[in-house]
């Protein structure tokens, strides 16, 4: 019996030995890396070990971030298993990071997908230093080559969407959902820059590779998993839906991207005239090779920005063109007053095309006010390298910000009555577009959106052939679908149905 007891005891010594000798580990790993710093308050108190990291699982990026801000103001604190978060709202103080703190805190941390997939510090969107500036460089120059805010890539744009708007005619009025059919419009542009080809509506490797992107963009997880990847790829269950939405970007890079690369390679010759993004980059990493760059261009790293291209430029066009719509079944008159304009301005006997932009100074205000309303990137992360002072404070080396680019769009101080859709904001006196330093859509300084002028004729190509031709009425008659939606990647819009009435000038 009394060995018995001995061993028991031995046993429990043991338990407890190991279980101290874990928690001393996670201590000392995950112990407060800012101590030290007068750094902004924390809004509440975090658990032990892990911090705020159990709030931000339970709730979406953006509501926490509003909701904090509520309690701590524009700049605060918090903590995710000890490394350190520092929240930044109000356009001062974000455009003192972005633009005035660039060198401090130039780099934007590595998204939860680039961690999945092993692409940290590949392509345009996660890389660093000499390699970004050579990454953005190459992919502004091929843009700009495919024609990026010309006539070439413009009527691109409208042969996509001239599908789009002869299956609305077909519906005669019909009610239908358009969201599945705007990612596939917008997917198809970014195709037939990256491969120099459309695809058929209908074509099973485009469906596919537009689910794929479309689910990983709609469940990515919250910027709080950056944290917990490691965990995640080891558990035999997918408790954060982490290992499904991975093997979606694993689909899309063994399905699309590396096949059409694989086969670019196979006809690509140096000195052709270039057909592709693909082929563009696979030439100036040809010359980059030839002339010994000490810091070179990759296959890796071309697969990386080819996944940037259709998470920037699909589901943020569709998106925003998706909420235009919703909110003009809310407001007919500013449809009606979009198509007036587009009457006396350009008439009924052709197209709108880009040329038109300048004379149609409503519908650009139309589309600001609602990329202002819906700010469909509310969150913006860098990493720090430098501390440096905010708003009184120490924001010390190697922690990370967070911009609240909700902030900017929906604050009271700037635009009055932000819940309110109203573009006549974007208009001056005289009905001339103006801009506003606080309309930040693509971000702000080095880091902006390198696509942004893309989007800008994608939005108004399409919004303008819509208003020409169609009014936006809601599936029930009196019923109109609430302005909600949810948030992953991007806010977007609860589903909802719409009918496209011709107008009687067609």
């Amino acid at each position: 019996m009394a060995d018995f007891v001995d061993a028991t005891g031995i046993t429990w010594a043991l338990v407890a030995a190991s279980i101290g000798a874990l928690v001393y580990w996670a201590w000392s790993h995950l112990k407060p890396k800012y101590s030290g710093y007068n750094i902004p308050p924390f809004p509440v108190k975090g658990s032990f070990l892990l911090g705020h990291l159990p709030m931000w699982l339970k709730t979406q990026d953006r509501e926490i971030v509003l909701k904090f801000r509520e309690k701590a103001g524009d700049v605060f604190s918090l903590d995710l298993m000890g490394n350190l978060l520092v929240v930044v709202s109000g356009y001062d103080a974000i455009k003192e990071v972005m633009v005035n703190r660039w060198t401090e805190a130039p780099n934007r941390p590595t998204e939860p997908s680039s961690h999945a997939v092993d692409e940290a510090g590949l392509g345009v969107i996660n890389s660093e230093g000499e390699l970004w500036k050579k990454e953005r460089r190459t992919m502004l120059e091929i843009l700009r080559s495919f024609g990026m805010g010309k006539n070439i890539l413009a009527e691109k744009i409208q042969e996509e969407f001239n599908v789009f708007i002869d299956k609305m005619s077909s519906l005669n009025g019909q009610p239908v959902d358009t969201k599945d059919l705007l990612s596939i419009c917008t997917s198809n542009i970014i195709c037939s820059i990256i491969v120099g080809e459309r695809f058929d509506h209908d074509d099973p490797h485009f469906v596919q590779l537009v689910d794929n992107l479309s689910f990983t963009t709609h469940n990515s997880p919250g910027f709080a998993l950056n944290f917990l990847i490691g965990i995640a790829r080891i558990l035999p269950v997918d408790v954060f839906g982490f290992k499904a939405w991975r093997n979606r970007i694993l689909q899309t890079r063994k399905e699309f991207s590396v096949p059409h690369i694989n086969k670019e390679k196979e006809h690509f010759s140096t000195g052709e005239a270039s057909t592709s993004y693909i082929t563009s980059y696979l030439g100036t990493m040809q010359e980059e090779l030839e002339k010994n760059s000490s810091i070179s261009l990759s296959e890796e790293s071309l697969i990386a920005t080819i996944r940037g291209l259709f998470g920037a430029g699909t589901d943020t066009t569709s998106n925003t063109i998706y909420w235009c719509i919703l909110l003009c079944l809310h407001h007919p008159e500013i449809q009606d007053k979009v198509y007036e304009e587009i009457s006396e301005k350009v008439g009924h006997g052709r197209g709108v095309t880009i040329n038109d932009k300048p004379n149609l100074p409503y519908l650009d205000a139309v589309i600001r006010e609602t990329q202002r309303y819906a700010s469909l990137v509310p969150i913006l992360a860098r990493k720090v390298i430098e501390s440096f002072k905010l708003n009184g404070y120490t924001i010390p080396k190697d922690s990370l910000v967070i911009l609240n680019m909700h902030s900017c769009h929906h604050d009271a101080k700037t635009w009055g009555d932000p819940e309110k859709f109203r573009p006549e904001r974007f208009l001056g006196a005289k009905g001339n577009l103006i801009n506003q330093d606080e309309f930040i859509p693509f971000g702000l300084g080095k880091r902006s959106c390198p696509g942004g002028a893309l989007a800008k004729m994608e939005l108004f190509i399409f919004m303008a052939s819509l208003f020409q031709r169609f009014r936006f009425e809601p599936e029930i008659s009196g019923e109109l679908p609430p302005l909600s939606g949810y948030y992953g990647i991007l806010y977007t819009p609860d589903n909802y149905k719409v009918r496209f009435v011709e107008r009687l000038t067609q």
